[in-house]
């Protein structure tokens, strides 16, 4: 039995609803309102009357790529407060707009010569197609209007409100803008706001203070009629397992017992766990076949990093095996196959060469440069078309396989630092991946966890130079300790 200030109860759910609704009345907005729980799981959906049923993909220079225009509001609702909840920790509180300020091209967002942001495509994880944290069809959302909810200081849930039509995210955080959806949502969140010192808007990523919200919670008001179309009902937690591992504390998944893989015993996996178990993180490590063998997530680390880790690791294990090029062309995707990259075995890319190679501008950030081999030109790139990332689950979002015929890719790729092929006996073994602290800190995390099983320096992806640029292997940070 879990104790009470760990979910949400029904009518907590029913209250946060009637607040949110409110206070969109107050400001006159007609929306959908959604409440899940700290998994991502939908506790109520409350559509006011006059809510528009569909909301516009609204991405940069008209670009989509999903092959929609539309979606459903209620669905775009629930993207945001899934957000909200997996984003978020004990440790850090994030909203939908800090979502938006660390995804986009740049970071911070609109300031050339800077990478993408340090979440850079975290929007395709933990979308419905995933074999390990399936939540959400839209995946994570950048569109102001999301938050999470906390009951003493704990992560039991999240907000999002849907109603002004448009999908879509903050291209100026410079500018206060003060959306009505996002007046409605911390509405909502009243009474279950997190501990003002883990607000985005009080943490700094490479000394650039995120954004958290524009605006105060709208007037308390009396809402409008509308329709409870699911819930409420109470939240609840993952059947998972409490776990110390290397004397820290944290939790297993039952799904994923530490076992062997093709190459790697089952005390090497329990080796490679250990090594990498500090932090509040989520640490994956996949077999040859993509296959989780190994989980451990620490002690409140953000939920959003149980799909990523996964990701991460099967993206450094896809991208270094000897078919990888030969599975694109077969996919459809031999466009990808670009400017030299070696997708034959040869060379041990980790996720952070692969996000290199994705980002819209080669290298990172430099404007007025041809794209990455894995990107859509800035002309059409968007988050709604990250490129490669996107294409490889454009034709599985609707089934329960993000990427079909190809099992290693079972909830797509990340492309953002932190995972990393393993090998034994120089020999391609498997793979780690780490998710839910800062990116740099995933990468020790994982060199640490590869211990004993790195790639072999002279095939690392820092010995290849693509257009006369050097790709990038791992970056720690300076002073880990900070």
């Amino acid at each position: 039995m879990r104790a009470a200030d760990e979910t949400l109860t029904a009518d907590e759910v029913s209250r946060i609803l009637s607040q949110a609704a409110a206070g969109a009345a107050s400001v006159g907005l007609a929306a959908q309102i959604s409440v899940v729980d700290a998994e991502g799981r939908s506790l109520g959906l409350l559509r006011m009357d006059g809510a528009p049923a569909l909301t516009r993909i609204q991405p940069v220079e008209g670009a989509n790529g999903i092959g929609l225009d539309t979606v459903d509001a209620g669905v775009a609702a629930f993207a945001k407060a899934a957000s909200g909840a997996l984003l978020s920790s004990g440790g850090n509180a994030f909203s939908t707009r800090t979502a938006s300020f660390i995804v986009q091209e740049h970071f911070p967002p609109g300031i050339d010569f800077t990478g993408g942001g340090p979440l850079f495509g975290v929007q395709f994880s933990s979308v419905r197609c995933s074999d390990v944290n399936p939540v959400s069809p839209l995946g994570l959302a950048a569109d102001p209007g999301g938050f999470p909810l906390y009951k003493n200081g704990r992560v039991v849930g999240g907000i999002g409100v849907e109603g002004d039509g448009a999908y879509s995210l903050d291209r100026r955080p410079d500018l206060v803008d003060v959306p009505r959806e996002e007046q409605a949502a911390r509405a909502g969140q009243r009474g279950f706001e997190p501990p003002e010192i883990i607000r985005g808007d009080q943490i700094l990523a490479d000394g650039i203070r995120l954004a958290y919200t524009d605006t105060d919670a709208a007037a308390a008001g009396t809402a409008r009629p509308g329709l409870i179309v699911d819930g409420p009902r109470a939240g609840g937690q993952a059947p998972r397992t409490d776990l110390t591992l290397g004397g820290v504390a944290g939790e297993a998944d039952p799904r994923y017992p530490t076992r062997a893989g093709q190459v790697l015993t089952a005390a090497d996996v329990n080796t490679i766990l250990t090594q990498g178990s500090f932090a509040r993180v989520s640490i994956s490590v996949v077999d040859l076949s993509g296959d989780v063998i190994g989980f451990f997530r620490n002690a409140d680390a953000p939920r959003f990093g149980i799909d990523v880790s996964a990701q991460k690791g099967r993206t450094a294990l896809f991208f270094s095996s000897p078919d990888a090029g030969t599975v694109l062309g077969r996919l459809g995707l031999g466009r990808y196959l670009r400017d030299g990259v070696p997708l034959d075995g040869s060379v041990a890319l980790s996720s952070r060469a692969v996000g290199f190679l994705s980002q819209p501008f080669f290298p990172p950030g430099i404007p007025d440069t041809t794209e990455g081999a894995f990107s859509q030109p800035i002309g059409t790139w968007s988050v709604f078309n990250t490129g490669l990332q996107l294409d490889l689950i454009k034709g599985g979002l609707l089934t329960s396989n993000c990427v079909p015929g190809e099992a290693r890719l079972r909830n797509g790729i990340t492309i953002f630092p932190g995972g990393l092929p393993l090998y034994k006996g120089g020999r391609l073994a498997g793979a780690i991946g780490i998710s839910g602290d800062g990116v740099d800190q995933d990468d020790l995390i994982a060199t640490a966890g590869s211990v004993g099983f790195e790639a072999p320096a002279e095939r690392r992806s820092d010995q290849l130079v693509i257009r006369g640029v050097r790709l990038p292997y791992v970056k720690l940070p300076r002073h880990p300790e900070l």
